[in-house]
């Protein structure tokens, strides 16, 4: 851990989220939060927009207290729709409905800003992450709060992907609330979980929630912080936020780094040379290892850096798997006993820049959960990953290999 994390216990989590809520302004540094191993009553891995988009729509509808979205992606559409009716309705029945969402990913004062008044008309309390003006309005979207600079938001996209309902109920995955993660286009998963793990959500919400400059009753702290019996799955909330402290990138490189016989890597944007070294290595040392990639990554850029790097990974051993639509998830496998998901790609921007968010879960039923819904599915319509052979591609290629830290 280094210097500049917050480390808090698990017995100390709301005692931490009353100061926050009861203190003066929140800095970006709070968000460097260190979290202690906690637990999973129960832990579900949900593939595909039509499994997990309306288990989550059915914990939405029975919230009775909170409900609390932090969301890169939430765009008007059938599924926008939905959520944003859904939210609505729980707003007016007095649940506290509040939404963190980015700026470049839901584009809440442009193109769906309709759906924005909406939502703000309707009650539900929502605050922007904007990481491209240099000054921002404080508070809630629609506040009239007075204008401030945004220097220390600058260039740090919200690509965080949460749900949590009565502090009972945490969901973590890659997609966002769009129509393209339900129709098939993009190929994408959430983990769903109950217990203390979820205190752990809670907070990272709150802290953000109090960093954009709104405020949280501190009555409220009873309702998002039930007390909740442990579980019987190890859990920990990882979370990236700009800085020195980067716990979800430690801790990918220690998944590749540790394994000793199986790894599977699941991940849409793999460009970055370090990470990439460790999957080879693990194959050199006899991990059986499956690499799954889109077979047409909607990042030009990023995908040709990664296949300059295929003729050393199949060299090793590694086994790269092309998915046929744009696979979007984000996750990692280790010996069949870690499993490792949530927001963080394998690209500078996500492992040293953004915001993002993953579970760690350790439990052998999980990781065979995983494999049974996620990978060998997967694996049974993956074409084989191959080498370029033309001049001009393997340039390309070659070239932005070596601009990889900028993409």
């Amino acid at each position: 851990m280094t210097r500049s994390a917050v480390p808090v216990s698990n017995d100390g989590l709301r005692e931490h989220a009353e100061r926050l809520l009861t203190g003066g302004p929140v800095e970006r540094s709070a968000l460097a939060l260190s979290f202690a191993e906690s637990s999973a009553a129960s832990a579900e891995v949900l593939v595909e927009g039509e499994s997990f988009y309306p288990r989550m729509l059915e914990d939405i509808t029975a919230a009775e207290t909170t409900i609390h979205i932090n969301q890169f992606g939430f765009r008007p559409g059938l599924v926008g729709d939905e959520f944003a009716e859904a939210l609505l309705a729980k707003a007016a029945a007095g649940v506290a409905v509040r939404l963190v969402v980015d700026k470049q990913g839901s584009d809440p004062e442009g193109g769906a800003r309709e759906l924005y008044e909406r939502l703000t008309a309707g009650g539900v309390e929502v605050c922007v992450v904007r990481a491209t003006r240099f000054r921002v309005p404080d508070g809630m979207l629609g506040g009239g709060g007075k204008r401030r600079w945004n220097l220390h938001a600058l260039g740090h996209i919200d690509h965080r992907k949460v749900v949590i309902v009565d502090g009972r109920v945490g969901w973590v995955g890659g997609a966002g609330i769009e129509d393209h993660f339900r129709d098939g286009r993009f190929h994408d998963l959430f983990i769903r979980v109950e217990g203390p793990v979820v205190a752990q959500l809670q907070l990272v919400f709150l802290a953000s929630f109090r960093w954009l400059g709104a405020t949280v009753p501190v009555e409220e702290l009873d309702a998002l912080f039930p007390s909740l019996e442990p579980g019987e799955i190890p859990a920990v909330v990882l979370h990236n936020a700009p800085g020195r402290f980067r716990p979800i990138t430690d801790a990918i490189a220690e998944l590749l780094d540790g394994a000793r016989e199986t790894l599977d890597v699941v991940n849409p944007y793999v460009c970055d040379r370090g990470m990439i070294r460790r999957i080879e290595g693990a194959a050199r040392r006899g991990v059986r290892v499956r690499l799954f990639v889109p077979a047409n990554a909607n990042n030009w850029a990023c995908a040709a850096a990664q296949q300059h790097h295929h003729p050393a990974l199949l060299d090793a051993g590694v086994r790269i798997l092309e998915y046929p639509t744009m696979l979007h998830a984000k996750a990692f496998v280790r010996d069949g006993e870690e499993l490792l998901a949530g927001t963080c790609n394998l690209e500078a921007w996500s492992l040293r820049r953004f915001f993002e968010i993953d579970l760690r879960l350790r439990s052998t039923a999980v990781a065979a959960q995983f494999d049974e819904r996620f990978s060998a599915p997967a694996e049974a319509i993956s074409t084989p990953g191959t080498v370029l052979t033309g001049v001009k591609e393997r340039a390309r290629s070659r070239l932005l290999a070596t601009l990889s830290p900028l993409l």
